[in-house]
């Protein structure tokens, strides 16, 4: 009810598009912001006092807005919390459960001066992490750069960083693991999805606890048709393009421990000869003997094998694509 409350008053005040006002947990909005496989966006928490004349001045200047409004609800998912001396440890408590301590410690640590609190929250190589803080002394002008910031952040960690040309160390133990010298790749991109990343560490968490041990990866090589890598890193792996390479160990994405294996795949762009092969982390768990009349792993298994070099996964959250390796 008080959320429905505080939109309605939202809507009473502003004609643009309301942004999307999570009604639910905190939880649920984090599966419907950052967690979203089909459109992730950012998370902002929305901290504060409804008895407070600075929230009253800061919703007036700043959130109802007809740009900051706009942006909003088409950028973020808005979560919001009613601070009263009552409620702020449960607050507290929420925050460090879901998303963890350090937003908690930020929101602790923030004198009530610059209440209420827009805070902004993205993804850093798995980990929830704060892209900013909007106090609701700043102007609008203001808080509208930081939340094209916020927005700008989170957009890149779905970017391919281009290392085309790179010596780094990272490069050189890429290209160690792909076929030992460097000669024939033309570049190599780090692959970083916070969707998949977490989608992989959960279910990683879930095989691990079930057996009882942590060794349950392998480094892995796919190769595809040039343009289908880019359809992989657009969409993941779709299982529509199962069985178009065979199904003898299994309908599901194979991937071998021998990139020479992947290369028969590896289809060239016909212009340029170029040939590209994903390096992947994936989650064999436990692998039984696979056959081309499985659709699913059997019972307490992870994975199907062709033998010593051959794995095959079934669904998309036990594979975690790290590089794109474009090479001759």
């Amino acid at each position: 009810i008080e959320q429905e409350q505080f939109s309605h008053s939202l809507a009473s005040q502003c004609t643009t598009a309301l942004p999307t006002i999570y009604q639910e947990s905190l939880d649920q909005a984090l599966t419907n912001s950052l967690f979203n496989w089909m459109n992730p966006r950012p998370l902002s928490l929305y901290i504060y006092d409804d008895q407070s004349p600075a929230t009253d001045i800061f919703n007036e200047l700043v959130l109802y807005s007809e740009s900051i409004n706009a942006y909003l609800a088409a950028q973020f998912i808005l979560w919001k919390w009613n601070l009263t001396e009552d409620n702020y440890h449960e607050l507290l408590t929420i925050v460090a459960t879901y998303v963890g301590e350090e937003v908690a410690t930020v929101i602790d640590s923030s004198p009530t001066e610059l209440y209420p609190l827009l805070i902004c929250l993205g993804f850093d190589r798995g980990q929830i992490k704060v892209e900013c803080v909007i106090p609701g002394i700043v102007s609008d002008i203001e808080a509208f750069a930081l939340l094209i910031q916020a927005r700008d952040a989170f957009d890149a960690r779905f970017e391919l960083p281009d290392t085309s040309g790179l010596k780094s160390d990272e490069f050189q133990r890429v290209a160690a693991d792909f076929d030992g010298k460097a000669s024939s790749i033309v570049r190599i991109d780090r692959i970083e999805n916070a969707v998949w990343l977490m989608q992989y560490l959960n279910q990683k968490q879930i095989v691990d606890a079930r057996l009882g041990y942590d060794d349950t990866e392998e480094l892995l090589f796919h190769g595809c048709p040039y343009a289908a890598a880019e359809q992989i890193l657009q969409q993941a792996f779709d299982h529509s393009r199962i069985g178009r390479n065979g199904t003898s160990y299994g309908h599901g994405f194979y991937f071998s421990t021998n990139p020479y294996v992947s290369d028969g795949y590896a289809v060239p762009n016909p212009s340029t000869g170029e040939k590209r092969i994903l390096m992947c982390r994936v989650l064999v768990g436990r692998s039984c003997e696979g056959n081309s009349t499985m659709r699913t792993c059997p019972s307490n298994y992870d994975s199907t094998t062709g033998g010593s070099n051959i794995y095959v996964v079934y669904s998309n959250r036990h594979i975690l694509p790290e590089y794109l390796i474009t090479y001759k």
